[in-house]
C-alpha cells in the first residue's frame, strides 16, 4: 500500500493535468490562440507556443525532480534522509539554462514587436480612425469619394468596423473620456486607446469573416458590453458594403430622419431607453440601438418590426401590452410619425 506521502502527490500530478486538459479543451473553442486569422496573429500565436513548451518542459524537469527526490529519498524504515549542500553541475546548468532561455525569448520577442509594431510600412492600404468612449467604439473610415455623404462628411460606423480581406489597415486610435484597449483576438494583439495622446496599430485578415474583439481595458460599468466586431469582405464585395453604409448614413442625416431623432430625444424617451452614439441612456426600458433589425419588439407581442407595428406601439402601449411600464404619451401622429422613420434607421 502507497504512504500518504505517495497519494497526495500522486492527486496533485493527477489534479495538474486534468487542469491541463480541461483547459485546453476550452481553448479549442477560443478565437486564439489555436485560431489565428491574420498574418500578426499567427506571429503572436507562434512566439505563444515556443514559450508554452519550454514552460511545460520546465514545469515537468523541476516539478519531475522534486517529487522524485521527495519519494526517492524520503525518510523511511531503513533509510535515513540526508541533507546534500552544494553541486557544482547542478547549480551551473539551472543557472546557464534559464539565462539562455530568457535571451533566446528576448530576441524572439523583440523580433515579433518589430513586426507588429510596423504601422507605417509601405504596405498599408486603409488607414481607420478608432475612438473609444464608454461604452463603445466609433470607426470613422477615409476621407473617399466612396465613404463620403452627402452632407459633405464621411462615413462613421460603431462597434462594427468594415475591412477588406488581405489588405494592411492602420488603425489609429483615441479616447474621449477614459483609457480603452482595443483587441481582436483572431487579428492581432491589443493597443491602449489613451486620451489626449495617439496610438495605433495594423490590423490584417487572411481570410473573409466576422471576428469578436472587445475592450480590453477595465473602463467603468459597460466594460463588458464595449465589444468589437470586425467583418472581413473579399475585395469584390467591400464597394457594394462601402455603397450600402453610405446609403444607410444618409438615411440618418436626412433633414426627415434627424426630426425623428430631435423629438426622441426631447421627449421622456430617453429616461428609459438606451440608443448609442446619442444622450439616452436610459436603463429601464429595452436598449433600442439595434431595434430595426430585431425580430420583435413589446416583448415579443409586435413582430415584425415595421412601420405598422412601431406606429401602433408608441402610439398606445398599454392597449397592445396591458400592464407595460411604457405609458402613453399622448403624441401627435406626426410626432409618431417621426420618431418611428428615425427608429427605423436603426440597424
Amino acid at each position: 500500500m502507497f504512504s500518504v506521502r505517495i497519494r497526495v502527490a500522486f492527486g496533485v500530478i493527477t489534479a495538474l493535468v486534468i487542469a491541463l486538459l480541461s483547459s485546453t479543451a476550452a481553448l479549442a473553442d477560443g478565437p486564439w490562440p489555436n485560431d489565428p486569422q491574420g498574418p500578426q496573429a499567427k506571429a503572436i500565436a507562434d512566439l505563444y507556443w515556443i514559450m508554452f513548451v519550454a514552460a511545460v518542459g520546465v514545469l515537468a524537469i523541476v516539478d519531475g525532480a522534486i517529487i522524485y527526490a521527495g519519494i526517492k529519498f524520503r525518510e523511511r524504515p531503513g533509510h535515513v534522509a540526508q541533507q546534500f549542500h552544494g553541486h557544482n553541475f547542478l547549480e551551473l546548468t539551472w543557472t546557464v539554462v534559464p539565462t539562455l532561455m530568457v535571451v533566446s525569448f528576448a530576441v524572439l520577442s523583440w523580433q515579433k514587436l518589430d513586426f507588429i509594431n510596423n504601422t507605417r510600412g509601405g504596405d498599408v492600404g486603409m488607414v481607420i480612425q478608432a475612438q473609444g468612449q464608454q461604452w463603445q467604439w466609433t470607426f470613422s473610415y477615409p476621407h473617399e469619394d466612396r465613404f463620403k455623404l452627402l452632407d459633405g462628411t464621411y462615413l462613421q460606423t460603431s462597434e462594427q468596423l468594415d475591412i477588406t480581406v488581405g489588405t494592411k489597415v492602420r488603425v489609429e486610435l483615441s479616447a474621449k473620456d477614459v483609457i480603452h484597449s482595443f483587441w481582436v483576438p483572431s487579428i492581432g494583439g491589443k493597443k491602449d486607446a489613451v486620451p489626449g495622446r495617439a496610438t495605433e496599430l495594423w490590423i490584417q485578415a487572411d481570410k473573409p469573416g466576422t471576428y469578436k474583439g472587445q475592450c480590453l481595458e477595465f473602463c467603468g460599468d459597460g466594460h463588458a458590453d464595449m465589444l468589437i466586431t470586425l467583418v472581413a469582405h473579399p475585395v469584390s464585395d467591400y464597394d457594394a458594403w462601402a455603397v450600402a453604409a453610405v446609403k444607410d448614413a444618409n438615411r440618418l442625416i436626412d433633414p426627415l430622419t434627424k426630426v425623428g431623432h430631435d423629438t426622441f430625444l426631447s421627449l421622456a424617451c430617453v429616461g428609459c431607453h438606451t440608443v448609442k452614439g446619442t444622450t439616452a441612456g436610459g436603463k429601464i426600458g429595452p436598449e433600442l440601438t439595434h431595434v430595426a433589425s430585431q425580430k420583435s419588439i413589446a416583448g415579443g407581442v409586435l413582430s415584425p418590426v415595421d412601420e405598422a407595428n412601431l406606429t401602433r406601439w408608441i402610439k398606445d402601449p398599454p392597449a397592445v401590452k396591458p400592464g407595460t411600464k411604457m405609458p402613453n404619451y399622448n403624441l401627435s401622429d406626426q410626432q409618431i410619425h417621426d420618431i418611428v422613420q428615425w427608429l427605423l434607421t436603426l440597424k
